[in-house]
């Protein structure tokens, strides 16, 4: 997850050879894109209703998120339609804070090297996602003050983690929970639901509104819809697509990663007469059913399926509304992120052996026509625009029909961080 090109470079020895590792500045940001969001606004506005730059696509300076699109001219079959869906946000909010501060997007150094490789006589290099050889930097543990480092917000300390298993961690995994070396214990993901929003549908460039541009991906270019720290759901207005929901049926949802921040996630629903905050949406969750699936190039194009659930990627304990299900981001870190983030998890699709060799650097994407070396995992800047997670979510039986607002809502575990879009839909009776 790539956001400035201040870059950090760390050398490790090991018998034979020399590392080179670089990373930047880390910054997680996605957006819904079925049903289509009101967050897509700026999507008709140059340069976004224009060609899509080629790979690497540009975090910012404009903001890009780039969405796959079967029906793209662009032979990668994306377009710049989401506009700057995937930068609507809430910045600076963890488990403990009682609002958002709008400034901390990260509080555990995001590039700083937080473990080291031992090699073995079996083994001379890190695996691309798991724990073997990896070990905690101790040096990093005595100079991080996981207390202490907290959004200025936080008022409630006592609050506990309720994601402690490995199987739903999505990095850091074997860390034991709340020991010293489990840096992220306080972040939204550990307790889903849990931490504040500035705005459930997302603040433009994550910041209060009246503040300026932040760090940690806090920006957005203004434009004739909306100013940077605007509350979507004050300034977005409804987006009728056509989309129509029956009462009682199931409907396919999904959701897009512009750069990597680990975590999950949950579809909720509120009436779009009432105002759309998070007492609204907690009344009305929406279960997920059956399998996740990967998706690359918009309808029609190359699907793969997994179980969540089996995989222990589905929690329904600890979360907020008490009961309701949410669902781990199925894609991990890039294998060359083992620095900073540690053991993550494998990927559900087979990635190739160039991906998995970048053990020591991150890979550049080559071309329009060219891609990436990773297919579902990595960074995201740039790397996935192609790729959605789709699920499938029951509508509840006793649903009145009318004019519903879809939240969408991704609790970061690398960040302290919360993405939102709102999308508008018709629930009409069975």
């Amino acid at each position: 997850t790539m956001e400035r090109k201040d870059k950090e470079t760390y050398f490790k020895t090991m018998p034979g050879v020399v590392w080179a590792v670089c990373y930047a500045t880390t910054v997680g940001h996605g957006a819904m894109t079925i049903p289509k969001p009101r967050n897509t606004i700026d999507g008709t506005l140059a340069p976004w209703n224009g060609t899509v730059p080629p790979y690497p696509i540009p975090f910012d300076f404009p903001t890009w998120c780039a969405t796959p699109d079967a029906n793209s001219a662009d032979p990668r079959h994306i377009t710049g339609a989401a506009g700057q869906a995937c930068f609507w946000f809430n910045n600076g909010c963890d488990i403990g804070c009682d609002k958002c501060d709008g400034v901390t997007g990260q509080k555990v150094p995001c590039c700083s090297k937080k473990f080291n490789f031992v090699p073995s006589a079996n083994q001379t290099q890190p695996t691309p996602w798991g724990a073997q050889g990896l070990v905690v930097d101790q040096a990093f543990v005595k100079s991080f003050n996981r207390s202490a480092n907290r959004p200025s917000t936080m008022v409630h300390g006592e609050v506990k983690a309720t994601v402690c298993d490995s199987r739903l961690r999505t990095l850091n995994t074997q860390a034991e929970c709340g020991s010293p070396e489990d840096f992220w214990y306080n972040a939204p993901w550990r307790y889903p639901g849990k931490s504040p929003m500035t705005d459930s549908c997302g603040t433009a460039g994550g910041v209060l509104p009246g503040a300026g541009p932040g760090t940690a991906g806090a920006t957005y270019v203004e434009t004739k819809n909306a100013k940077i720290g605007d509350l979507g759901s004050k300034v977005l207005p409804p987006l009728l697509t056509g989309a129509t929901w029956t009462v009682g049926t199931t409907v396919e949802v999904a959701w897009t990663q512009k750069a990597w921040h680990g975590g999950g996630y949950q579809y909720r629903i509120c009436p779009a007469g009432e105002e759309l905050n998070e007492a609204c949406f907690q009344k009305t969750p929406l279960p997920f059913v059956g399998n996740s699936s990967l998706r690359w190039g918009g309808l029609g194009g190359e699907q793969i399926y997994f179980n969540s659930s089996a995989k222990g990627w589905e929690v329904s304990t600890g979360t907020i509304p008490e009961g309701s299900a949410w669902r781990k981001c199925p894609l991990p870190r890039g294998p060359w992120s083992w620095p900073i983030n540690g053991p993550s998890f494998e990927p559900v699709c087979e990635e190739s052996d160039a991906c998995k060799a970048f053990i020591s650097s991150r890979p550049t994407c080559l071309g329009p026509d060219a891609p990436c070396a990773c297919k579902c995992s990595g960074d995201g800047i740039g790397d996935l625009p192609q790729l959605e997670i789709i699920d499938t979510v029951q509508i509840p039986s006793g649903l009145t029909p009318g004019h519903y607002v879809v939240g969408w809502r991704w609790d970061c575990e690398e960040s302290t961080q919360i993405w939102a879009s709102c999308a508008d839909v018709e629930v009409v009776a069975a």
